[in-house]
Parts: structure tokens; C-alpha cells; sequence
């Protein structure tokens, strides 16, 4: 098969790939290959598919339904019934009495978790509901919250609720200048919530979690690391803040400065806390890759695939270590067990959309080892259409795809990317190997 062909693949050739694709399956990417396609085994196919969508399109329904995304369930139960051309009725009809059964649950324990919500934010009163001090008080000027002083009191309480139990109380005494510096915060105005920030005592950790943030959103590392150091120091400890954890964020900011040795020590510290976050296993990988401990970084990813088997990043970061670490065929099996737990899988579908780098890397190495080509070139497809901006490794992958199908255009296609790459970079030895025989 040429790079054209490879490209542009006859009618024959794309009614093959929907076969293969079928078996493994992927209705999806079989549909694709099918559409409007001029062939006699198309139609059968095409409907082959459909109706594989059709059950895929049930599960995710279901899915959804069980995590309260009950719009998009509908989505998918519609998507079914349009994929569906007979045979799988009764499928259907025990779908929809699982969504009933699931929406009644889910209806049920919602009405639950608004009384303790409500019960335990009057419980600790952070913005005066039950008449104490409001951050919101007469004090502040009515035009900065009006007409949505309900809405910004709302969204103050969800952000004092994602501290933790033993600093949410602290937050009212703070005033209506904390107040409004979370809102300059959430709302872009870095400087304005920073100097706000700065007025405020220096011996409320609080405050100094905020700066933290307000710093880092003014591109200043060394201060954001001051502030959370004096966190730290204040609250007995790193904390999870919201979505956020105090320690990862104070590692971040050190690996930032280039105190790499700094941030792994202050990782390793979260690490041995009760109740660490992933967050702080996938950073601590990254740095101790950076600095070729290969076989610990290994061990943290793989201990994060068991407890996180559904997030594709994890895996790619594993088989780069792996790759980095001379283990090239352990990396393959890495990225081929994201796509089996991410991705379509036949009997069952994941909910993520095909991840690029999962399908660029695992195609690059297969075609660099000049292994399992025919996949290879597959997922080699598959990551071209998924990518919207052409990076170095996709330039690569295609002056590999070209070479595998051994192109008249393979040479000049690895002579411009040779001369593209930068002379005292690793990846000009890799781009100088496309030319070797």
C-alpha cells in the first residue's frame, strides 16, 4: 500500500478496515469507514454497526444515569433509537426501566444531601445566614454585588465549603475583603483580589491560601511559594482545598523555579499523609522520570492505574517512563491496556472520546520497532484525525507511516524534519534514524 493509498483507501480497503474494526469492537470508526460508501457489502455492514452502536449507545445511557448526567443519557437513548434497526427491542424496554429505577434512587438521595448541605452550612454560618456576619455585610459597597448578591453569596459558601473542616469556620471573622477577594479571584481580577489579600492579617492561613493563588495567577512562583510555606506553617500541615491540594500545588511551584530536589521532598511528605491525592503520585512520577529514577516512577503509575484504570493520562505517562527507561515493549502493553480500559473494548465501551497521544505513541513506537504494522498504521489513522495542530511527534508519525509504506516521499519527508529539529535535541537523532535502511 502507497502514502496515497494509505491516505485515501479504495472502497475494498475501507470495507476491510470496517470488518476489522467490527471484530475489535469499534462500531464507531466501522460506521465511519462505511458511510456513503459504494461497495456491495457495505449496506450489511453499515447496518451491522448501527445496531452495535445502537446497545453501545444503551450503556452509556445507563452510565450517565448513574452519574446524574441525566441530559446526556438522553442524548444516548436517542442516539440508540436512531442507530436501531430491529432485533434488540427488549434491550431497549429493560434499558429504560434501569434509567426510571436509577432517576428514582438519585431523586431520593439528592433530597437527602440538600437537608445535611443546608444543615451543615447553617451550622458554620461562613456568609451570616443564620444572621451573624456576612462576608456580603451593609459595609461593602451594594453596586459591586447587586443584582446578584444571591448568586455571589452562593458561590462564596461552595468555596468555603471546599476548605477544610477545622479552617471553615475562620473564614467569616476575615470579613467582607476576603469576601470580595475570592470573588476578584474567581473572576479574573488577580490584582485586585491580591492587593485586597494583602491588607488582611498575615496570620490567618486563609489568607494566605488566597494569596498562593493570586500569585500564581500573576505569574509569580517565588511568592506563591512564600504563601503556601506560611500555609503550611499556620494550618499544621498541607491540606485538600477544594479541588485543589496545598502540597501538589507547593511541589508545582518549586518545580516551576527549578527546585525539582525541593519539590520531590515536599511530595513525599504528602505522600505519607493519610489520604494523599493522586495528583501527588502523577507529579512525583514526572519529577523522579526527570531525574531517571525510572523504576519508582514505574511503581507510583502502576499503583495509580489499579486505583484510576479510566484515566488515559496515567498510562501515557507510564509507558514514557518506560520508553525512557529502555522498557519498550512493557510501554506497548501499557498504552494497549489504556485503550482496552478507555476506549471501546468488544463487549463493552468506556466513556472517554480516543485519547491522541495514547493512539500517536503507541503507533510510533509499533512502527519504530517495526512491529504489528498493520495496527500500527490503523492507530496511526486514528491519531491524525484526532489532531487538531500539527506537533513535532505528529510530523514524525507521518514521516514513519510513510517510510513503513515505503513512500517515494519518505526520504524528503525526513530530510525537512530533520532540518526542522534543532541540532542539539534528542529528538534530531530520532528524526536522523528515519533515513537509516
Amino acid at each position: 500500500m502507497g502514502l496515497w493509498s494509505w491516505f485515501f483507501p479504495s472502497a475494498a480497503d475501507r470495507v476491510a478496515t470496517a470488518r476489522k474494526a467490527l471484530e475489535a469492537g469499534r462500531p464507531d470508526q466501522a460506521r465511519l469507514e462505511l458511510l456513503e460508501l459504494d461497495h456491495p457489502d457495505a449496506p450489511a455492514l453499515l447496518l451491522e454497526a448501527e445496531n452495535a452502536l445502537a446497545l453501545k449507545n444503551l450503556e452509556h445511557a445507563i452510565q450517565l444515569a448513574r452519574t446524574g448526567d441525566d441530559v446526556r443519557a438522553a442524548e444516548h437513548l436517542e442516539l440508540a433509537e436512531n442507530f436501531h434497526h430491529g432485533g434488540h427491542e427488549e434491550v431497549f424496554r429493560e434499558t429504560r426501566r434501569e434509567l426510571r429505577e436509577i432517576r428514582g434512587e438519585r431523586d431520593a438521595a439528592e433530597e437527602r444531601r440538600k437537608a445535611q448541605e443546608k444543615a451543615r452550612l447553617l451550622q458554620v454560618d461562613p456568609i451570616g445566614a443564620t444572621g451573624g456576619p456576612s462576608f456580603l455585610d451593609p459595609q461593602v459597597d451594594p453596586d459591586a454585588f447587586d443584582p446578584d448578591r444571591e448568586e455571589r453569596e452562593q458561590r462564596l459558601a461552595l468555596h468555603v465549603e471546599g476548605y477544610p473542616a477545622a479552617l471553615r469556620s475562620a473564614a467569616g471573622p476575615l470579613g467582607p475583603e476576603f469576601g470580595q477577594a475570592i470573588l476578584d479571584l474567581q473572576e479574573g481580577r488577580v490584582g485586585d483580589a491580591l492587593q485586597r489579600l494583602v491588607a488582611l492579617p498575615d496570620d490567618a492561613p486563609l489568607v494566605q491560601w488566597e494569596r498562593a493563588k493570586a500569585a500564581w495567577g500573576l505569574q509569580d512562583p517565588v511568592g506563591t511559594i512564600s504563601a503556601l510555606r506560611r500555609f503550611a506553617n499556620l494550618a499544621d500541615g498541607h491540606h485538600a482545598m477544594g479541588n485543589e491540594h496545598s502540597g501538589v500545588f507547593l511541589a508545582s511551584a518549586l518545580a516551576a523555579t527549578g527546585d525539582q530536589d525541593g519539590a520531590i521532598r515536599v511530595l513525599r511528605e504528602v505522600l505519607a499523609a493519610p489520604k494523599p491525592p493522586p495528583s501527588a503520585s502523577f507529579l512525583l512520577a514526572q519529577l523522579l522520570a526527570g531525574k531517571k529514577a525510572y523504576a519508582e516512577a514505574d511503581g507510583l503509575l502502576v499503583k495509580l492505574v489499579k486505583e484510576h484504570p479510566k484515566q488515559s493520562e496515567i498510562y501515557t505517562l507510564l509507558a514514557r517512563v518506560r520508553v525512557a527507561g529502555g522498557q519498550r515493549v512493557q510501554a506497548m502493553r501499557a498504552l494497549e491496556a489504556s485503550l482496552e480500559a478507555v476506549c471501546c473494548t468488544p463487549g463493552k465501551c468506556g466513556s472517554q472520546a480516543p485519547d491522541l497521544d495514547t493512539h500517536r505513541l503507541l503507533a510510533t513506537l509499533y512502527l519504530e520497532d517495526g512491529v504489528e504494522q498493520e495496527r500500527a498504521l490503523d492507530l496511526a489513522r486514528t491519531a491524525a484525525s484526532l489532531a487538531r495542530q500539527t506537533t513535532w511527534e505528529d510530523a514524525y508519525l507521518g514521516a514513519l507511516v510513510a517510510r513503513t509504506l515505503k513512500s517515494p516521499e519518505a526520504p524528503e519527508l525526513a530530510r525537512r524534519l530533520i532540518a526542522a529539529t534543532p541540532d542539539d535535541t534528542p529528538l534530531h537523532d530520532r528524526a536522523a534514524r528515519l533515513l537509516e535502511a
